[in-house]
């Protein structure tokens, strides 16, 4: 991983939580599961600016983000962005392997990245996690942890 002394996002993508207002849970974790299918298959690979890694998609990261922790239409509306908010993500520092994750988690990156929520620039939290495949290299994987703040 390479990463430069300074970094400085170049770019702030630009999401509205007008779509996702005033829909069920339900209907919200459908939306999301059918649009995060359909935009990051397994074999999709985003490059981050910051590191210049590449991050995969997984189910696990689709579990994770539909069904898992709170919902509301700030949080919901960044799955259209996904790719940008990981492409322009600024790396803030390395987590340890929990003691309840798997052998082939070795660790987590976390990021942050400005985003402009309804005209108002807000930042989001995100966690790559880092797992050694059986050939041995490392991959990275997104697994959406959202902190807007």
């Amino acid at each position: 991983m390479k990463q430069t002394k300074k970094y400085k996002q170049t770019f702030i993508p630009e999401i509205s939580t007008e779509r996702w207002e005033n829909l069920p849970l339900r209907e919200v974790q459908k939306k999301m599961t059918e649009h995060y299918r359909a935009k990051y298959p397994n074999t999709r690979k985003v490059v981050n600016q910051h590191l210049g890694i590449k991050v995969g998609f997984e189910s696990a990261g689709l579990t994770k983000t539909c069904k898992g922790g709170s919902n509301y239409p700030a949080k919901n509306c960044l799955i259209e962005i996904l790719d940008k908010l990981i492409r322009y993500a600024e790396f803030n520092n390395f987590g340890d392997r929990k003691p309840k994750d798997k052998q082939n988690v070795l660790g987590y990156l976390n990021f942050k990245v400005k985003v402009k929520i309804n005209g108002e620039i807000e930042y989001i939290h995100l966690t790559i996690r880092i797992t050694n495949r059986s050939e041995g290299r490392f991959t990275f994987h997104y697994s959406m942890s959202v902190n807007i703040w």
